[in-house]
Formats: structure tokens, sequence, C-alpha cells
């Protein structure tokens, strides 16, 4: 067993953070999210999954941290675990998760995903591991000027999936047949979101780290280090450098801008690995998911930021079409620009 180790190590709102971002780390190859959430995030998403016995010198946010690498969690990707002891962060704030189950949804497309390890029995363990959700719950949404109306469940989301109408709380606890998340938490909800706000009034979203110079590189994705044309001190020439295809990267591996460029009838594209296909620019329910070359039916943008595919280059412009339209793919799933 080999424990991983964090490429960094900061304090947020007396939280332990160890980042070890699956976009730098991914040796297994598992299906990673490619949507960007840079200027998009709307609230903080809270769930619950079981405490699970580790070996000495780890953590159960460790632990769940590894398992996503050797690609034992399935298609889950949250942004942190936490325990009793510390947070593990997964993804970095600008990227989207899988965890709300409801497709490109708001859910998974805008909100950062926390998911709390505890047990059913709620001894001093869980609470811990509790007490450290909220804290960092409440400097993330301090972080990003939101207050505590702007705290998910995971079951808010499968509400709003469902077209349930209700008050932010309402949707928050309202029973869902499909799941009910966080698990542990929810029976006490109310009383953890006081906490949370008593942390936004009394905590800092300060990050304590020693300070270093902000470089902006220029890549087709974090993790594409061959692919980066430079790296800038000033953000508006990182900006000017940005071809169409590439986006823009702080120092932490936070997309700050993308360059979508202008697409046309016809043009080819490679769609990356495990992109949802949509059957309409405005569903939440992906078709299925895609990836490989296809082709723009039109060039032209639709709600959400997406395209018409299709699978031949003669298919593009033709009627009927829905006989010669694949579906509807996000331009940020466009892996490969021609």
């Amino acid at each position: 067993m080999t424990i991983l180790r964090p490429d960094a190590t900061t304090t947020l709102n007396g939280v332990k953070i160890n980042e070890y971002l699956l976009t730098k780390h991914n040796p297994n190859h598992i299906d990673m999210p490619s949507v960007s959430m840079a200027g998009k995030i709307i609230g903080v998403t809270v769930h619950n999954t079981d405490w699970i016995t580790v070996a000495s010198g780890t953590t159960p946010a460790e632990q769940y941290t590894r398992a996503t690498v050797n690609n034992n969690m399935k298609d889950v990707r949250v942004h942190y675990y936490v325990d009793n002891i510390c947070a593990w962060q997964n993804l970095p704030h600008s990227l989207s998760g899988w965890h709300a189950a409801d497709g490109s949804g708001n859910g998974n497309r805008r909100t950062i995903a926390i998911e709390c390890i505890m047990s059913s029995t709620y001894n001093s363990t869980d609470k811990k591991s509790e007490d450290n959700c909220a804290k960092l719950a409440a400097a993330l949404l301090k972080q990003y000027g939101l207050d505590i109306n702007h705290l998910y469940t995971h079951t808010h989301w499968l509400n709003v999936r469902d077209e349930r109408n209700g008050t932010v709380d309402q949707l928050n606890t309202m029973y869902n047949r499909y799941k009910m998340c966080p698990a542990y938490i929810l029976p006490h909800w109310a009383e953890f979101k006081k906490k949370v706000q008593s942390y936004l009034n009394a905590g800092t979203s300060t990050i304590s780290a020693p300070s270093t110079k902000q470089l902006y590189r220029v890549r087709k994705s974090w993790a594409d280090a061959k692919s980066q044309l430079g790296a800038y001190s000033s953000l508006e020439n990182a900006k000017k450098a940005c071809k169409v295809g590439y986006s823009v990267f702080d120092a932490n591996g936070n997309a700050v801008y993308t360059n979508g460029g202008k697409f046309t009838k016809g043009q080819k594209v490679t769609i990356r690995a495990n992109t949802p296909l949509f059957a309409s620019a405005e569903t939440t329910s992906v078709t299925r998911r895609i990836n490989g070359t296809y082709y723009l039916y039109d060039g032209i943008a639709c709600k959400n930021g997406r395209y018409r595919i299709t699978t031949k280059p003669e298919f593009c412009g033709k009627t009927p079409v829905g006989r010669f339209v694949t579906g509807y793919v996000s331009w940020d799933n466009f892996g490969v620009i021609r």
C-alpha cells in the first residue's frame, strides 16, 4: 500500500487541506470531468460518505482520494473529502465534478462538492468530521462571496432534477426516493446550517501558504504540460497568447480564461472521453457519453454553450435535422479544434 503524498498543504479556516489534484495525478487514466466552472460557481454541495478504518499514518480522506485515483470510486469525482483530521482536495475549483446526479445541471456544473466522511453512530469522531466540513463549507462560501442560502445538499439537486418546487431549504431536505444525502447530516440540517453560519460570521477564507510569484500558463489543459505555449506574469498578455482551444491557468491549475473561438459549419472536432451528449440545448438529461471525431452541424452556438454535432462532413446542414444531427455537446468538451 502506497500512501499518497500531497503536492501542497495549506490551512483553510482552521482545516488542514492536502492538495492532490486528479488533473495532475491520473496514472490509471480514469475518466475525468472536463467542464470549466471558472466564474460560474454558485454554491457548495454537501455529501456524506461512509466512515472507513484505515492504516496507521493515514486518514479516511486520503484513502478515498487513493480509491479515486485507483478507479475504485466508479464515476464519482468531488472537490474535497473531509474527515476528522483534515481534507484532501481532488479537483481544482475551476473544474466541475461528478457528484450531484443531475447531469449538466447546476449541481455538477456550478457547485463545489464536499464529501464528509462519517458514520451512523454520530460519535465524537463523526462530529469532528462534520465540524471540519462546516468550517470548510463556510470558508468556500466566503471565498466566492456567497451566503448561507448557497449551501446545498445532494438531495437538493435531485429534487431540482425531478422538477420539484420549493425554497432552497425545502429542496435541501425534501424526500427523494433516489437518495437522501448527506444521510448523516440531513436529520439535523438546520443545526448544521447554524454551525456553518457561525463560521461564516467568524471565519476567514484566507489560505495560509507561502507567497509565490503568479505565473499564468497557456495550455490546452492543465495536465497537458507539453501543449504549453508560454508562461506570463501578466494575465492580459497570457490572454493575448491564448489560441483557440487553449486556456490560461493560474499557478494552482485553475482555468481563468478559455478561448472558445469561433466555430464554423463542418468544422472537425475531437470530443474528449466521457463527454455528455444531449438531445437538445436545454435538457439536463444525458443521452449517453461519447468521444472521438465529429463535425459541427452548423457551427451555431445554442443555449448552455452547446453545438450540434454530426458524424460525417456531408451531413452538415442537411435536413431533416433529426436524421443528421447526433446531438448537442458543450464546446468546452472539444479536445482538439481544427
